[in-house]
């Protein structure tokens, strides 16, 4: 059973083990292979300034997984997927659809009527799973150097 858990401070060395068991990912996203402590510590504190929720992944009893959120971006009003990571030994199994269906649900409740985010350009991988949920680019941009697209969901009741 899926259950989400609010990633607190004291949990990071959980939160480093989710991220550091995708490299690929964290080469993309930070230019290395290694995600340190330091890099939690800043990731808590722009969470913090950003009204970011943070929330571990749970599978019965297994931490599985990140994911940040903004229920209401301040520049656009519209909630926003800021960070999501299934630790790699549970990915390929469905799991990782599991989440996102709680989540998008989750976000349903609060009636919210889209969900947001962005991928790095270069993440195929991502594209291909967000788009078959049914999410679509709206806008390019440049962030830290690196282009990333823009994507949407509509979401109803």
């Amino acid at each position: 059973m899926i259950n989400f858990e609010e990633n607190t401070f004291d949990k990071k060395q959980i939160e480093m083990d989710i991220m550091n068991s995708n490299p690929d990912y964290n080469l993309i996203s930070k230019n290395k292979e290694t995600i340190e402590e330091q890099d939690i510590i800043e990731e808590f504190q722009e969470s913090k300034d950003l009204n970011v929720v943070r929330l571990l992944v749970k599978n019965d009893q297994n931490y599985i997984g990140i994911l940040d959120y903004c229920l209401s971006n301040l520049s656009d009003g519209k909630t926003w997927i800021s960070l999501f990571v299934i630790h790699r030994k549970y990915q390929g199994n469905g799991l990782a659809k599991k989440v996102y269906i709680q989540f998008e649900n989750l976000i349903k409740e609060k009636e919210k009527t889209a969900i947001r985010l962005a991928v790095h350009q270069i993440n195929q991988q991502g594209i291909r799973f967000w788009n078959s949920f049914g999410f679509t680019k709206y806008k390019e941009l440049i962030y830290n150097d690196k282009v990333h697209y823009c994507l949407e969901k509509k979401i109803g009741n």
